[in-house]
């Protein structure tokens, strides 16, 4: 079975930079993105910048996508075929999917395939004039197009907690993370993605601009990547935006586990590590506060704390005593 295709989207884009900027061969780049290395050589190719004053070439993913989508802009069968846009405009006011339109113009014309669904679907989302006059009439009344693929994917057995080798549970190895997201009040979409060693109970805050899945995954993996070959595994819970795993465990080298649902006495780690955060950074706290500097500071200080539980060394001696001994 042939390897299903898909097109490079805005997210890839960023962390095709991010990558890009920290030297990694295309090869590897491919291998992460889930595309054909020549895939991603026409990607550059196509999409770099000059640089004003060197005349040098680089890539850049905003300015990359905004080219992307401007070559796409080319007009659907509908834009200039009036008497099918009539037909279309017509049968959707009737209350006809756009499924519905296909196949029946399908049985009038032989078999032969005049518009495609896809093709309506586009039309109709293609502007907010033309999306006002028809979206309602679809039977979903979805405001926006709803992306495809969106429903969560099973997780294997073997990245399961109960799959976690005994002696990463009982703390006996230096190495192996507990992760989570700390959010805050509405309206603010900014939170914390919180790490905490299990050995150590070091912990790292990272600023999170956002929820989405791509977003959480590059901001971990740009943190994580000076201190990668420290890092063996991470275990998250099974919320959203840890979806992008596969590319921690491809970027980082490091095995995956998740928590089992509903199961927070499985991370107690990282749950009493955001309690003590969450006394410098309440949920309703200005949102000013929440820059990664000051978020810095604050971890600094939870981490020069000396604990009982490792015989009153704070976590950062017991951090630095495990890199040197690693």
């Amino acid at each position: 079975m042939g390897t299903k295709y898909r097109q490079i989207n805005e997210q890839d884009r960023i962390f095709l930079r991010i990558m890009l900027e920290k030297r990694y061969p295309i090869t590897k780049i491919a291998q992460i993105l889930g595309f054909n290395r020549r895939t991603i050589q026409r990607e550059i190719k196509r999409n770099s910048c000059t640089h004003n004053y060197s005349g040098q070439k680089f890539y850049w993913s905003s300015k990359a996508q905004k080219k992307a989508i401007d070559r796409r802009k080319r007009p659907t069968k509908l834009s200039f075929d009036e008497k099918l846009k009539q037909y279309v405009h017509s049968k959707l006011k009737q209350g006809w999917s756009p499924w519905q339109i296909e196949g029946r113009l399908k049985l009038e014309n032989e078999g032969k395939c005049v518009i495609s669904h896809e093709t309506i679907y586009r039309y109709i989302y293609s502007s907010y004039a033309i999306r006002n006059l028809f979206f309602l009439h679809l039977r979903r009344k979805h405001f926006h197009r709803i992306k495809r693929s969106t429903r969560k994917k099973r997780i294997p057995e073997n990245m399961l907690i109960s799959a976690r080798p005994d002696k990463i549970n009982n703390r006996d190895i230096f190495g192996h993370l507990e992760g989570d997201l700390m959010m805050f009040n509405h309206p603010t979409k900014t939170n914390l993605i919180t790490l905490r060693e299990r050995k150590s109970r070091f912990m790292i805050a990272i600023r999170n601009p956002s929820k989405k899945a791509d977003t959480t995954s590059i901001n971990m993996i740009s943190k994580l990547t000076k201190i990668k070959k420290h890092v063996q595994s991470i275990t998250f819970d099974l919320g959203s935006e840890f979806a992008r795993y596969q590319w921690l465990h491809d970027c980082l080298d490091t095995r995956i586990y998740f928590y089992n649902p509903g199961s927070p006495y499985q991370k107690g780690s990282i749950e009493n590590g955001n309690g003590v955060i969450r006394t410098e950074l309440p949920r309703n706290c200005d949102t000013k506060q929440l820059v990664q500097p000051n978020v810095d500071k604050i971890i600094n200080n939870i981490n020069n704390r000396p604990l009982k539980c490792l015989s009153y060394l704070t976590p950062f001696e017991e951090f630095q005593k495990c890199i040197n001994l690693s």
